[in-house]
């Protein structure tokens, strides 16, 4: 049969030990059976009208975290299929999805794939109005990033380092939440995470149990008042049990895509 016909989002700068060009990407994708397009986008306002109109088929997103979610802001809603080839530092979204190693072999195995759905978030707030694919937060995260310096080189070690300096001198606040239609009362909090996948941030694993097509977000709170020691929040976030710390509660509430 003729190779179906797709089309290709690749990020060039996109920061990883893989590396991967159009065209490489093109002949793995060929031998899954699809003729993809490639789409230039240099810069994220080049992806509005590289995905504008009708589709020919699935979108293959070729980047990190930040490129999938450029891209999937301009097809949620559209019933597009997409597949992720990850070629970014933390690549939280497909790790989530069981994709890792070289991103040729992960564009070839998409012969053999079954699409299935992933759900958005939406948030609104006095200042607007936002989707999320991965995560949001609010309480302790200003201050994190303001440690950890989003500008300079993404480095998982101190994105952990910006949390063990940040979290113990943070001073918590309370933060009430309203949960599948009951209010949720809750100690001071430190920490308050909406996961729709796994990891955040520099491969912070918060809920190792989330799952962005199972129609449930993942509620991850930290009590402010009684916190675990430094060394508990180390050992939990490199052995990705952040979620079994007596500190962290963590719920999971009903949400639609």
């Amino acid at each position: 049969m003729p190779p179906a016909p797709a089309v290709l989002i690749h990020n060039p700068g996109a920061g990883t030990s893989h590396r991967a060009d159009p065209a490489q990407l093109r002949a793995a994708l060929r031998d899954a059976g699809f003729d993809a397009e490639y789409r230039p986008t240099r810069t994220p306002h080049d992806l509005g009208p590289a995905l504008s109109g009708p589709l020919p088929g699935p979108v293959f997103i070729a980047g990190g975290d930040g490129t999938f979610r450029a891209a999937a802001l301009h097809l949620t809603g559209r019933g597009a299929t997409v597949g992720v080839i990850p070629l970014g530092t933390s690549n939280n979204i497909a790790r989530t999805l069981g994709l890792t190693g070289d991103p040729l072999d992960i564009a070839r195995a998409y012969r053999t794939a079954t699409p299935h759905p992933f759900d958005a978030g939406r948030v609104q707030a006095p200042w607007g109005e936002d989707v999320f694919f991965e995560a949001f937060g609010c309480g302790l995260f200003a201050d994190l990033l303001h440690a950890y310096d989003p500008t300079a080189p993404k480095s998982p070690l101190r994105a952990a380092q910006a949390v063990l300096t940040t979290l113990p001198g943070f001073q918590a606040q309370p933060v009430p939440t309203h949960v599948d239609g009951q209010d949720s009362p809750a100690p001071p909090l430190a920490l308050l995470e909406i996961m729709n996948i796994q990891s955040t941030g520099n491969s912070l694993r918060l809920a190792p149990d989330a799952h962005p097509g199972d129609g449930l977000l993942n509620l991850i709170r930290v009590n402010g008042q009684e916190r675990d020691s430094l060394a508990a929040y180390a050992t939990a976030m490199l052995r990705g049990q952040f979620d079994t710390l007596p500190s962290v509660q963590e719920d999971i509430a009903a949400t639609r895509s």
